[in-house]
């Protein structure tokens, strides 16, 4: 399954991502929500999610990602997983407890600089944390994110203390 095709902005985005191994004061982040989720407290993906996180294989190949991470909601997981499998490459859980957004996202931020500084990875979150994972990481104009909607792509480069956004999409 191959992921629906780009914006030429999102392309370029990715292309810049690919290439940021070269300039180690530049971190990517590919940013997503976990796809589509099952019903109760921690489901599993449903077929729809299943077949959106095999989109991003294609996007973080072609980005070059070196980990995965996740929290600790099966969802988020299974959303990483496929890329993580294909790759070959580190998933890494950050525990994440609702209403502690803030600690959460300073945790994970911390983690991908110490570890992946000058690199691509992936990070899979929820509604309630991508806004606050993207403050810190330097973005200044958070999008919208609607609890129903799913397939966004938020491409972060960060270079020092800013952290420029490319919006787009991923999957069916």
């Amino acid at each position: 399954m191959s992921a629906r095709p780009h914006s030429g902005l999102l392309a370029t985005a990715i292309l810049l991502a690919a290439a940021a191994g070269c300039c180690p004061a530049t971190t990517t982040v590919l940013l997503v929500r976990h796809a589509e989720k099952g019903l109760g407290s921690d489901p599993d993906l449903t077929p729809e999610g299943r077949q959106r996180a095999q989109a991003l294989v294609a996007i973080g190949r072609q980005a070059g990602v070196v980990a995965a991470f996740h929290t600790q909601y099966k969802r988020s997981a299974q959303t990483a997983q496929p890329l993580a499998a294909d790759l070959g490459i580190p998933m890494i859980q950050v525990d994440y407890t609702p209403g502690q957004e803030a600690a959460h996202a300073e945790a994970l931020v911390r983690a991908v600089l110490a570890a992946y500084a000058g690199k691509v990875v992936l990070v899979v979150g929820h509604t309630t944390t991508l806004p606050v994972i993207m403050e810190k990481l330097g973005v200044r104009s958070l999008p919208a994110m609607p609890e129903t909607q799913y397939g966004d792509l938020f491409v972060i480069i960060r270079t020092g203390t800013e952290g420029t956004l490319v919006p787009g999409r991923f999957g069916p």
